[in-house]
């Protein structure tokens, strides 16, 4: 989905959070899983003087549009942009000071299924993990996904908080935090549902904003996920 510009501008403080966790931004080497059209890396590459933030992106047409607008605003000295796989990451490990997977104000149109704990190898020991996602933390009948998709809430997570917590300690993770921002995003429906006179659509913003099952804040969540990789490994042998 795509949100408007003054929805984007409604958003800005997720961005803006990302921005103060990961503070300096510049000097840093950034990974941005799920770059889409680079609005993300763009955000971070125009507050480096030095450093680099690498994109990854699994849709070729969204790739290239991203390396065309980098070329355009002149960012290349800061900014890269790969192919993404499917299920895997292939760069070296220990490369970044942080890895950036934001699906909420940019969401890409083709989500990778990587793993938190091949997300955690490409971290520099005392690097950041900071995620961004839509769950739903029960089934949704098919119907109600139809709905839901028709009006641009077309991918959901099948997780909990607690499945997120727990996949990022067994990445290996440290001072993990899992913040519901549903409430941010709730306003954001809310006006995009009061502009919206497709009469078709009714039913879709009834499951996500009233219906008692399936509601915002009640089976679909959106969050904001931080986790460290420790300064320090443990030696091997005291390790096990």
């Amino acid at each position: 989905m795509k949100w408007s510009r003054s929805e984007i501008n409604q958003l800005l403080p997720i961005l803006e959070q990302i921005s103060f966790d990961l503070a300096p931004v510049d000097g840093k080497e950034i990974l941005v899983l799920w770059s889409g059209t680079g609005e993300v890396v763009f955000w971070l590459g125009e507050m480096m003087e030095q450093g680099n933030v690498t994109g990854v992106e699994l849709d070729p047409e969204s790739l290239e549009q991203a390396r065309r607008s980098l070329h355009e605003m002149g960012l290349e000295q800061v900014a890269r942009f790969l192919p993404a796989e499917k299920e895997d990451i292939s760069l070296p490990d220990s490369s970044f000071d942080a890895l950036v997977s934001e699906f909420i104000v940019y969401p890409t149109v083709a989500p990778t299924r990587i793993s938190q704990s091949k997300m955690a190898r490409l971290l520099k020991p005392g690097g950041k993990l900071l995620l961004t996602d839509v769950i739903v933390t029960k089934p949704l009948p098919p119907t109600v996904c139809r709905e839901l998709t028709a009006i641009g809430l077309d991918f959901l997570c099948d997780a909990t908080p607690k499945d997120f917590r727990r996949w990022m300690a067994e990445a290996g993770l440290v001072n993990i935090q899992v913040q519901d921002i549903t409430s941010t995003l709730r306003k954001v429906w809310q006006d995009r549902y009061a502009s919206d006179y497709t009469s078709s659509h009714e039913v879709g913003y009834n499951y996500l904003l009233d219906d008692p099952q399936t509601r915002l804040g009640k089976s679909i969540f959106y969050i904001y996920v931080r986790g460290e990789k420790p300064a320090t490994q443990l030696p091997e042998k005291l390790a096990g």
